[in-house]
């Protein structure tokens, strides 16, 4: 072993110079997802949907599919979106509101958490779970709700959906 050679923090024996997990090779897991962007057209018009390890985010939500304007809200709304994806369940249920602003896009977006009803418990009671909410707000009136899961598939594809908004006329 070299002295002061980097080791994978997941596979700590495995240089990350020769790990896969750490180049990006590894495939798909339920722990380590890829995630990745496929370009469309839903009647007639642009879009990208988010794939998990090449299939739907979420099996009760067949496409993550958006075009041009939620994207740039997204990505308006990224550092919100990757504090939302690497908190606990306690900070996102204490996820302060705000609203965030891209001048350069014409955009101003509230940003709160609801709590949305995700599974029943044994018991009979309805667990919820915080959703991260983004709101345009006038002229605007997009939204978008999203879970843990889709905060951190977004922040996965952040520069691939920043090169699409290129594609499409939008400048950073």
């Amino acid at each position: 072993m070299v002295v002061g050679e980097e080791r994978c923090p997941k596979y700590p024996s495995m240089p990350k110079a020769y790990c896969s997990h750490c180049q990006g090779l590894e495939r798909g897991t339920a722990d380590n997802p890829r995630f990745s962007l496929v370009e469309d057209y839903f009647n007639g018009c642009p879009v990208v949907e988010v794939l998990k390890n090449g299939g739907p985010v979420h099996v009760w939500d067949e496409h993550f599919r958006f075009g041009q304007r939620r994207a740039e809200i997204l990505i308006a709304c990224m550092a919100s979106l990757r504090e939302f994806w690497l908190s606990t369940d306690d900070q996102r249920r204490a996820f302060a509101s705000r609203v965030t602003e891209n001048q350069t896009r014409g955009l101003r977006i509230q940003i709160y958490v609801e709590m949305h009803p995700d599974f029943e418990h044994s018991t009979g009671a309805t667990i919820d779970r915080p959703w991260l909410r983004l709101h345009a707000l006038p002229p605007d009136n997009a939204h978008i709700g999203l879970g843990m899961m889709k905060c951190q598939a977004i922040c996965a594809v952040e520069e691939h959906l920043k090169r699409w908004l290129r594609k499409q006329g939008v400048p950073d």
